[in-house]
C-alpha cells in the first residue's frame, strides 16, 4: 500500500457545491428487527422530499458485491467494510446512502463511523431495538427455525452474537413506533443535520448577543438573590433567558427548549429535538467578578448532543462544535479582529494537566487526584463550562466531576468536547443522555483528552 496516493479531485469542492451534501444512515439490529422496512420506508420519504437517496439493503447486496463472502467474523467484516466504502462514495456524491445490515460488531461499525468522517460525511448509526422473541415471530422465512435446529449456522442472536450499539444515535423500538412514524422522525433528522452549519451560526450570534448585554450588568452593581437550592441567580441571568428564549423560537418555533431558568414543559419529551440552555454558567464567579462564567447554548437530537455553543464574555472566547463538522474558537479579544481557529484536544499520556472546579472540588473528587497523583503534571482552577472547553482546545487534558449535575451543565459542552476528539462520559463509563423527564444527573461525568488517561 505505500505506493498507492489518495488522488484529490481539483473539483471537489465544485462538485460538493452543485451537488449538495451528502450522509450515511446505518441501521443495525437483528434479523427481523424491522431495519430493511423502516430503511425503505425513509428511501420513499426522503426521495418524495426531492432528496437523491439509495438504500443498499445488506441482503440485496449479498447477491451481488458481496455474494463470496460467508457469514464468519471475518466474512461479516468485510461485509461491512466494503458497504461503508461504497456508501461513503455515494455520500460523497450528495446522495443519502441508506445502509440496512445486521452488521453485529461494534468494532466494525465503528470503523464504518471512522472512515466516513475521515472522507468528511455524516454517519448516522440507528439501532433498530426488537426483542429476539419478537424477531422470531416475525420470521416468516424461518431462518430462527433452522438456526435453532443447526441447519443454519453462524446466525446472529442464536448462534454468533449481536452486540448492541454502546451510545447509538437514534433507538428505535419497533414495539413502540410504527415504521412509518419511525421513518418520517429519521428524515427530520437528517434535515436537521443538512443545515446544522447555518444553525450553529445562529446559536453562535444568539450566544454572543446574550454574553454581550451579560457584560453590561457585569460592569454595574446588581443585586443577587437566591433559589431554594441556596444557588445565586441576578438580574443577568434572567436577562440572558429572556434573550436567547426569543432568538431561539423566533427561529426554530418547533423545538423544544429546556432552560435553566424557566419552568420546565414536560411536552419537550415528546419532541425527539430540545434546546438545553444555561443562560448564565458560573453565576458564582459572575457574582464574584472573576469572569470565569459562560453562555451555553446546547441541542440534543434523540437523546445526544449534537450542537454545542459555548461563550465566555468577560475572557472574549467563543466555542462552538456540530456533530461531524470539528469543534472551534472564536477568540474576540481583539477589537479589531476576530480569529476563527479549528480546536482539538491534546495528545498528552504524561504530566496530565486536570481541570478543577473553583466552586464544587468535593472529597471524592480530591481522594481520586491524590490517588493519581503520579499521573498529573498541573491543575488549572476554573468555573463553568469553561473547563470542559479548555480540554478540547488543548490547554489542559482531565476534569472529573463527581457531584450532581444537570443537563444544561453539560449539554453544549459534550459536544465541543467530542467533536475536538476528546471523551465526554458519565461517572460510570455510560453515555451521556438529554431531554430527559428527570434532568438531573445523579452519576457525574469526566472529561479527558484520551481515553487511556481514564483515571482509576
Amino acid at each position: 500500500m505505500d505506493n498507492i496516493f489518495k488522488f484529490k479531485s481539483k473539483d471537489e469542492i465544485k462538485r460538493r457545491q452543485l451537488l449538495g451534501k451528502g450522509a450515511v444512515i446505518w441501521f443495525t439490529g437483528l434479523s427481523g428487527s424491522g431495519k430493511s422496512t423502516i430503511a425503505a420506508e425513509l428511501e420513499k420519504v426522503l426521495l418524495s422530499s426531492g432528496m437523491r437517496a439509495y438504500l443498499l439493503d445488506g441482503d440485496n447486496v449479498r447477491l451481488g458485491l458481496n455474494s463470496d463472502l460467508d457469514f464468519s467474523s471475518e466474512g461479516r467484516a468485510e461485509n461491512v467494510r466494503r458497504l461503508y466504502c461504497v456508501a461513503s462514495l455515494f455520500a460523497d456524491s450528495g446522495t443519502i446512502a441508506i445502509v440496512s445490515a445486521i452488521s453485529p460488531f461494534n468494532k466494525d461499525r465503528e470503523k464504518a463511523k471512522e472512515h466516513c468522517r475521515k472522507n468528511a460525511c455524516s454517519f448516522v448509526e440507528i439501532f433498530v431495538d426488537t426483542p429476539i422473541e419478537e424477531c422470531i415471530k416475525r420470521d416468516t422465512k424461518g431462518l430462527y427455525k433452522k438456526a435453532v435446529s443447526g441447519e443454519v449456522l453462524d446466525f446472529t442472536g442464536i448462534s454468533s452474537p449481536y452486540e448492541k450499539p454502546e451510545d447509538a444515535d437514534i433507538i428505535i423500538e419497533t414495539l413502540k413506533i410504527p415504521a412509518k412514524k419511525a421513518a418520517r422522525e429519521v428524515a427530520d433528522y437528517i434535515e436537521t443535520l443538512l443545515s446544522i452549519k447555518e444553525m450553529t451560526e445562529y446559536l453562535c450570534e444568539t450566544a454572543k448577543e446574550a454574553g454581550d448585554e451579560i457584560m453590561e450588568i457585569y460592569k454595574r452593581d446588581f443585586t443577587v438573590e437566591y433559589k431554594d437550592d441556596k444557588s445565586p441567580l441576578t438580574e443577568a441571568d434572567l436577562m440572558a433567558e429572556r434573550l436567547i428564549r426569543e432568538r431561539l423560537l423566533e427561529k426554530y418555533p418547533d423545538i423544544a427548549i429546556l432552560s435553566e431558568e424557566s419552568t420546565d414543559d414536560l411536552k419537550r419529551l415528546k419532541n425527539p429535538c430540545c434546546f438545553i440552555v444555561d443562560p448564565l454558567d458560573g453565576t458564582k464567579e459572575f457574582v464574584k467578578k472573576n469572569g470565569e462564567f459562560t453562555v451555553n447554548i446546547g441541542l440534543s437530537y434523540f437523546g445526544k448532543s449534537i450542537l454545542g455553543v459555548v461563550y465566555a464574555p468577560a475572557l472574549r472566547r467563543l466555542f462552538y462544535a456540530a456533530v461531524y463538522e470539528g469543534a472551534y474558537e472564536y477568540d474576540f479579544s481583539d477589537e479589531y479582529f476576530t480569529e476563527k481557529t479549528a480546536i482539538k484536544a491534546s495528545d498528552r499520556k504524561e504530566n496530565l494537566k486536570v481541570m478543577t472546579s473553583r466552586s464544587h472540588l468535593d472529597d471524592e473528587t480530591k481522594e481520586l487526584l491524590q490517588k493519581n497523583a503520579d499521573k498529573i503534571g498541573g491543575t488549572i482552577k476554573a468555573g463553568s463550562s469553561l473547563k470542559g472547553c479548555l480540554i478540547a482546545a488543548g490547554e489542559a487534558d482531565i476534569y472529573y466531576r463527581t457531584g450532581y449535575t444537570m443537563e444544561w451543565d453539560t449539554c453544549a459542552m459534550q459536544c465541543i468536547v467530542e467533536e475536538a476528539g476528546g471523551v465526554f462520559l458519565e461517572g460510570d463509563g455510560s453515555a451521556m443522555r438529554y431531554n430527559r423527564e428527570n434532568s438531573l444527573n445523579k452519576k457525574g461525568f469526566y472529561i479527558l483528552n484520551n481515553i487511556e488517561n481514564k483515571f482509576i
